[in-house]
């Protein structure tokens, strides 16, 4: 299965990219999150800077996911995917790689193009792809506010 999102962002590349690598979340909780959807709270790169073959650990309040890097091209992409996870439906997904591409159009502006894929395992098949498409669309939105309000801060040196 495939989701793709694209955002424009009113800043510069190297704005948002620090926040794909170590962010902070706010504290809002939309509806899904509510529901038991896994609530991104922070990312980080545990080896502290990002490269290839190192790792970025998302955690949220239903636990952990630890990804490893796969393609890092500074202010342009990132590719990962997830090795391992704590988080109550890790054992739904077979397979799950995520990739982040910026283009930046204008000076002070930003596409970033998100692109995931994924695959589910086990019993009832349909419905775990179901379910895992919504929270995913749902981290996705919510994860690109964030960085949007981190971006704006950044570009604009005011706290996030």
């Amino acid at each position: 299965m495939n989701i793709q999102s694209k955002w424009v962002f009113n800043c510069a590349p190297h704005h948002i990219w620090p926040h794909f690598l170590h962010a902070r979340m706010d504290t809002s909780k939309p509806l899904l999150f509510r529901l038991g959807v896994p609530k991104p709270v922070s990312c980080k790169v545990l080896e502290g800077e990002g490269a290839v073959g190192n790792t970025r650990q998302c955690t949220t309040d239903r636990g952990t996911i630890d990804q490893t890097i796969l393609d890092y091209q500074s202010n342009r992409r990132l590719r990962y995917r997830m090795i391992d996870s704590n988080v109550w439906c890790k054992n739904w997904i077979g397979y799950l790689e995520d990739e982040f591409v910026l283009v930046p159009p204008g000076e002070n502006t930003t596409i970033v193009k998100r692109h995931i894929t994924f695959s589910t395992r086990g019993p009832f098949t349909f419905m775990k792809t179901l379910a895992l498409w919504l929270a995913l669309k749902q981290a996705h939105r919510y994860a690109s506010r964030n960085w949007r309000r981190l971006g704006y801060a950044s570009a604009h040196n005011k706290e996030a």
